[in-house]
Order: C-alpha cells, then structure tokens, then sequence
C-alpha cells in the first residue's frame, strides 16, 4: 500500500500517525539481530518503517534484505531509501526491482552525499545528478507503481550555503512537480523554525504530506556530531540542558526522550499529525516517547520475578559463584537477547552503542549517524585543516597538531580529543612523529570515580575501567617488527592488524594451542590456575582476577571468537555497564570504514596531484594496527611495547 494512502486513511478517521526509520548494522549478527527487534517494534503500530541506503550503493545487499523482512516478514509497509550519488542506473535499476519483487511501493528518492570532496566530484551517470532526476527516472521506468518520497531541509541542505530559504523551497516544489508524493524532512530541535518552514513551503504551492523528522537524543557525542556535520541548530535551551548531563549517558537518553514528546506535542498542538522518528535502531527510548505523547499504552509486560532483580552480569545460580559459571555468555559481556525474552531486558541490553567498539551483535552497531564512511566536515574546511600534504612527514605533522589540539578534526575523528587524551597525550605524540599514526586510544584506569574530570562517565558514585588500547596505522616497512613485538613482548597484549587488502593477523584468533599457551601464562601471572593446558576453569573468583576473565570466556577454546571489554564501569544499584568491546568482527567492519576514509581524503585532491597520489598510496599499503594492554594497572605498558 502507498504511505499517501495509509497517511489519508489516518487523516479521515482524525487520528495521527508515526513511522520508524532503521539502518542496515554492519554486521550479519546485528542485521539477524535487527529483524527480532523490529518484529517487536512492529506491536508499536507504526504507520510505515523506511530503511536507509549507503553512499553509493554500499549498502545495497543489506538495505534490500533489510526493506523485504520488514515488508514481506513482518508485514510493515516499508519505505526504501534510494540516493543516486556514485550510482550507475544498473545499479538503480536492480534496487527497484528488487524492491518491487518484495511488494515495496514506496521509495525515498535522495541524491545522497558526494562520495568525495564536491570541488572534484564528477557523477558515475549522467541520468543521475540531483534527487530530481531519481523522482523522473523512477516515474519514466514505473509509472505510478511507486509512491516516492523525497527530503526536505528545514534549515537548509548543508551544501546550500548560499541559497535562501524561498530558493530551497522552489527546489523542494519542483521535486513534487516531477512526481514525488511526500516529504520526510531533515531532523531539528528548533520546533518553532520548522513550524515557519512548513507554513513557507504551503505559501509557494506545496499540498503533499511533510512529515518532520525526529531523532532522539541517545547520546552527547553522537548528538554533537550528527549536529554539527548537518549543521541543525541547537537551541540555547537544549544546549544548557545538556551541558551539565553530557558524560551521563542514562541521563542524557532520558532528556532525549523528554525532548522528543515535548517536540511532538508541540507540532501536535500546531496542526502536524505525522512524525518519522529516526530510531537508531535502538528500542527502548521510541517506545518511551510514544508513551509520554499518549500514541501507546505504558509496556506491562513484566520480567519473570527471578529475572526483575537479578544482575545479568554476574552469576545467578544457587551454588558457588565459580568462574565456571561466570563463563556462561554473560560475564562481563553484553547480554544477548532472544525475541522470546521479556520486554524489558530485550529492548534495553544495548541501550548503551558506542560507536564501533560497541557489541558487534547489537542491531544499532555500525553507522549511528546515517553518513558511514566520510569526512565529517565539508570539503572546503578539510582543506583548510589539512592543507595539501606531499609527503609522510606532512601526515604525522597534522597527526600531532591535531594531538596538541592545533587542529580540532582529523579525517577518523568526530571532534577534538576527548580530555582523557591529556594523560597520554606526550605518548601519542611521539607515536605521531615516529610514523606511527594514531587514530583512536584511550589510557588504562583502574576504578577511578565516575565523576573524574578526565576519564569520569555515567552517573555519579560509581567507579571506571579502561584497558589501555591504541589504534594506529603502520606503514609496510615497519609492519613485521610491529608484528613481532605485538607477538613476543607480553603476555598481556592482545593485537588485531589488517591491511586494505583483506590481510589479517593477530593473536587473538587464529592458532588455538598457541593462544592456550598464552592464556596459561596469562593465569600464572595472575595468580591463577598452573600451567596446565587444562581446558577447565577453576572453582573460585578468587583465584581468577578479573583482568583475565576476557580470555576465558566460555573456556579456552572459545579465545578464538571471543570478546574483549576494554571499558566498564560499576555503579551504585546497576549491572555492571560496559559500552566498549572488541572483537575480531567489529574491527574487521571498522577496517573497511578506515581505509575508506583515505580514499574520501584523496578524493579532496585533484586526480594526479602530489597530495592525491600521496594519501592513494598510504592507502593501499598502510595497515590498521589495534593494540591492547589487558592489565588496566598498568599505565605505561602498551606504550613501552608500541614505541620499544
């Protein structure tokens, strides 16, 4: 059925309407996972879902396997998202009628982001330059089969710098002229300026549907940067609310759910009936928002009374609390839910995504911002920033400035460096002089409180961890030394490094009696079990710290797949919440993402200049190194062993 259709049938009866959007996870784990909580979902009503589409096509396999479950399995009219950047019409071509052969009928026409710098970017085919020319083709090709959509921009598209509000509007007009049916706009927090846009749009002679975007608040970081990068604008109110919550995730959710209900109540109140909630996937806070607003009933689907008080982290049986137990898939690792378990523990296990090292198998692991692999800046600020480097030396030279907090963005960065980085920041700058390009690390802590100005998170009255790790690349002369020191100087260092080739070595996968070998070592040095072999894990927490328990998950055998939790922290009448894993999958899906990224940085340059040529060939033969130090005591290990 069209969204117009479902829109005008809600409109007839006097009721408002909602709709979810979801994105593909990058992983097959969180896809699966996605379907279960989107079957869930599905018990909120929601009017129509939309399923968004990587630059390029990059999503294709994913996004038209995601739209057909929602369609055909859970019998949620889905809206398909479909950009026309960097895509040839055989590739658009396969799109719709993948989307027809699943019963979709609507689809959401965009021209997506430029895959490189907008100076130098040329369009793969020439029927495809603007959203505009999708909204024709799609007609041409189907006639009146699909029901399209189309975005609009409240505050304007983040590339119109120098159009006026009436410019952008007459642009908007003339996608519906072409033949889209509905709007979905961008998201805003300003209410009050998207109530002046869409009584503008209806002055210039648009009828259609507009249905406001709005995306909850989940957290401070990644509000800042979808923020800043679209360039919405935060209100003084919303700012000042913020500022004192920010490192309080739960409170941070919590105002973005407060936030949201009193968006929609506002548009209610003004006359607009329909909402699309950009849900990130994520569950909890969606339902919370339709029950403030009044759209839902209050969840009464309660926990078994064994499950409503029992802490999903630690063992829960009547005997010993022995590691063996403590092994069984939650010990200090996230929970993984099953479409069967109660509600409440199902929709809020990975209310916590932390970007790539969040839970692999979490449905909101991957892109939490929509953008996937790009410059988060627009190109004309990225060549201010990083003016036109020829050679390595000019690489390191912006790695360091922007350690120093000389420049406030490097291409893999989201902002500044958080202020954790001053504890390291003398080790991080002499891994950048050296080479040794550093793009994510955090320093080892060791129960410091939750309230600590550098490394302090969540609430108040608990207590942190870290593990120290660095992610750096390497270039290929130094890549078999690295190895080797990675390989031999500590039992503690557990490694991941890959090339863009799809080359992967490391010691946390691979050859088993090599790793059990490793793993008694690790024991002996903790005071552990012997040097046995034996595959058994012993009968008491106290003879196992707990800064091995990420290499005997499930035994020793299981070293192979297994997690490692590089932060966690404890607070006061909670679970023991850890928002940072990693694992041989997420870094595998953070591997593409980063060397992707060279080549969006390349693509700044013009094709055959030094700077272009330069960042090509850093690309193809650097590798992407992550490194672990598994004693959280221990400060300085990792960077005496990086930087030996």
């Amino acid at each position: 059925m069209k969204i117009v259709d479902k829109i005008a049938q809600k409109s007839a009866e006097g009721k408002p309407f909602y709709s979810f959007e979801y994105f593909p996870p990058k992983t097959t784990q969180g896809l699966s996972n996605l379907f279960d909580r989107i079957g869930r979902m599905q018990s909120l009503s929601p009017t129509f879902v939309t399923c968004t589409w990587g630059a390029g096509g990059s999503t294709f396999d994913k996004t038209t396997e995601l739209s057909a479950v929602a369609q055909t399995v859970h019998g949620l009219e889905t809206c398909m998202h479909l950009t026309c950047t960097n895509m040839d019409r055989g590739k658009v071509d396969d799109a719709l009628a993948e989307a027809k052969k699943a019963g979709i009928q609507n689809i959401l026409a965009l021209r997506g982001d430029p895959p490189r710098g907008q100076e130098y970017w040329t369009q793969i085919d020439d029927t495809f330059v603007h959203a505009i020319d999708l909204v024709r083709y799609i007609r041409q090709q189907y006639g009146d089969y699909f029901c399209i959509g189309v975005a609009g921009y409240p505050e304007g598209h983040m590339d119109s710098t120098d159009l006026t509000n009436d410019q952008e509007i007459s642009y908007l007009k003339e996608k519906i002229e072409a033949g889209a049916d509905f709007v979905l706009t961008q998201l805003f927090y300003d209410v009050d300026g998207f109530l002046a846009w869409e009584k503008q749009c209806r002055a210039l002679g648009i009828t259609c549907p507009i249905i406001p975007g709005i995306m909850p608040i989940q957290s401070y970081n990644g509000f800042r940067r979808i923020t800043n990068l679209a360039k919405i604008r935060v209100p003084a109110a919303v700012a000042a609310a913020l500022e004192p919550i920010q490192s309080d995730d739960q409170k941070v959710k919590d105002y973005g759910v407060e936030l949201a209900a009193k968006m929609i109540q506002q548009l209610l109140g003004a006359g607009i009936t329909g909402f699309h909630i950009c849900t990130l996937n994520l569950e909890k806070s969606v339902r919370l928002i339709l029950e403030r607003v009044g759209f839902v009933r209050p969840a009464t689907q309660a926990r078994a009374p064994q499950q409503l008080n029992a802490p999903t982290h630690v063992n829960t049986n009547e005997g010993a609390p022995g590691i063996a137990d403590a092994t069984k898939e939650s010990y200090l690792n996230p929970l993984i839910w099953k479409p069967t378990e109660a509600q409440g523990r199902s929709e809020s296990w990975d209310d916590f995504p932390n970007g790539r090292w969040g839970d692999a198998r979490s449905p909101a692991f991957g892109d939490l911002d929509g953008y996937g692999a790009s410059l988060k800046v627009e190109p004309r600020k990225a060549l201010e920033m990083w003016k036109r480097p020829t050679s390595a030396e000019d690489i390191s030279n912006l790695f360091v400035e922007f350690i120093q907090g000389k420049i406030p963005l490097l291409p893999w960065s989201e902002g500044s460096p958080l202020p954790e980085t001053e504890a390291i920041q003398t080790r991080l700058v002499s891994c950048n002089e050296r080479g040794l390009w550093t793009v994510g690390s955090q320093p080892a802590v060791s129960g410091k409180p939750s309230t600590d100005p550098l490394v302090g998170w969540g609430p108040k009255g608990g207590y942190v961890y870290q593990k120290a790790f660095v992610e750096l690349f390497v270039g290929p002369q130094e890549v078999a030394a690295m190895v080797q020191k990675l390989r031999t100087s500590s039992p503690w260092i557990t490694f991941f490094a890959a090339s863009r080739d799809g080359e992967v070595v490391t010691n946390a996968t691979g050859d088993v009696l090599e790793e059990q070998k490793k793993i008694a070592e690790l024991k002996k040095a903790c005071n552990g079990t012997p040097s046995n072999g034996s595959s058994k894990a012993t009968s008491s927490t106290q003879e196992m710290p707990v800064c091995a328990a990420p290499f005997i998950k499930g035994g020793d055998d299981e070293l192979v797949e297994g997690s490692n939790a590089v932060t966690w922290g404890v607070f006061p009448g909670k679970e023991i919440i850890q928002p940072t894993v990693i694992e041989k999958v997420s870094f595998l899906a953070w591997r593409d993402e980063a060397f992707e990224i060279w080549r969006e940085w390349e693509h700044l340059y013009p094709k055959g200049s030094a700077s272009q040529k330069l960042l090509h060939q850093i690309g193809h033969d650097y590798w992407l190194f992550n490194v672990v130090h598994n004693d959280f005591k221990d400060e300085n290990g990792i960077w005496d062993i990086v930087l030996a």
